[in-house]
């Protein structure tokens, strides 16, 4: 059915204007996505609900656009099945399996040193352990480890406030901290918590890869804005924390979540944003240990071709909030996709974004 529906789209370019003919014979400019929508809903919904099926068999998004193409061209981006995948988890119409790896050929990193300069280059991101690169928008292992044995020693808790694909909470049961993570993405939370599940199993099998129980990670889903009240419930309230790592959204430049009002990841005015992360961050001095450290890696964004320097915004913001700034990090940036498109258009930017600010800050 949907090969045969394929085969009736045509695609074609009007004076540098993309056109798609649908299988029912309306014309729609650039996109087809919204007229599926409107138009043939079922039909729509029997192909988001394939995008999930795809996923679960490990599959990203940039190969499942690859099976919906029409004319040899392809259909919609990548983000179009992200979105949709994440809707259908959200309005539970769909449920979305953490695909494991294969094989883990290593429990720590073979070779690892604390970084020593202000510049960090991770090319391969590393992926020991239940580590690897299938949660869009996640940091390589390397920044919270680093992070972890810099500023803290066995036992200390770590809080992650964005906890995405859980690298952090896994860095901190790697290395015997506690910690406690907090993400609004069900995606998120499902996906942190079938990496535990992963690392419990694999400790399990393996006795040369050891856990320790009393370490294991706390998962929490709810709004970041919220964390106060969260560590309450853990007792973690008393200003015990003593690293609190945080990569938060880079405006709306990501999306993560597809109709999640509170997300942050939602907004696209950078002073909302700066409000709104204020209140995560406000809660998060009042927490931490006096002689505890914070860092967030935040990247600057292009609209309109120009610079919005929200790492400059985010900085002021906390320093605002009762933070000292300690350094400045800059931490390169392999693969960025949220630039790359524009960079190779016509119409292009001057320069490839290649960069993010890893802020550490203590208390005042």
């Amino acid at each position: 059915m949907m090969k045969r529906m394929l085969d009736k789209i045509e695609i074609s370019y009007e004076k540098g204007s993309r056109k798609v003919r649908c299988f029912c014979g309306k014309t729609c400019n650039i996109t087809i996505v919204p007229h599926m929508r409107e138009a043939h809903p079922k039909e729509w919904e029997e192909w988001c609900q394939d995008f999930v099926s795809l996923r679960n068999k490990g599959l990203r998004a940039s190969t499942i656009i690859k099976h919906y193409k029409a004319d040899g061209k392809l259909l919609f981006t990548s983000s179009v099945v992200e979105r949709e995948i994440r809707r259908m988890v959200e309005e539970q119409k769909a449920e979305l399996k953490i695909v494991r790896k294969p094989e883990i050929s290593e429990w720590q990193p073979s070779s690892f040193r604390l970084e020593r300069t202000t510049v960090w280059n991770f090319p391969k991101r590393g992926e020991w352990a239940v580590h690897n690169n299938n949660y869009q928008g996640n940091w390589p292992p390397r920044v919270p480890r680093n992070l972890i044995l810099k500023y803290t020693v066995e036992g200390d808790t770590v809080i992650d406030p964005f906890v995405g694909g859980g690298t952090t909470l896994i860095e901190a049961w790697l290395n015997d901290r506690r910690s406690l993570g907090i993400d609004i993405s069900p995606i998120a939370i499902k996906t942190t918590q079938e990496r535990i599940k992963e690392m419990e199993d694999e400790a399990e099998k393996n006795e040369t890869r050891q856990l320790k129980p009393e370490f294991r990670p706390i998962v929490v889903e709810d709004d970041a804005r919220n964390v106060k009240e969260i560590l309450s419930r853990y007792n973690l309230d008393d200003r015990s924390v003593k690293l609190v790592c945080m990569h938060p959204p880079y405006l709306n430049s990501l999306r993560y979540t597809s109709a999640i009002k509170e997300d942050l990841s939602r907004i696209s005015d950078k002073d909302v944003f700066c409000d709104q992360l204020g209140i995560v961050v406000g809660q998060i001095c009042d927490l931490m240990h006096d002689d505890g450290t914070c860092a967030v890696l935040i990247g600057d964004v292009k609209k309109n071709r120009k610079v919005v320097r929200l790492g400059f915004f985010v900085m002021e913001r906390f320093e605002q909030e009762g933070f000292q700034l300690k350094d400045i990090i800059i931490k390169t940036q392999h693969k960025d996709a949220s630039t790359r498109f524009w960079y190779t258009k016509k119409e292009k930017l001057d320069y490839l974004m290649a960069h993010e600010y890893l802020f550490i800050f203590s208390k005042k």
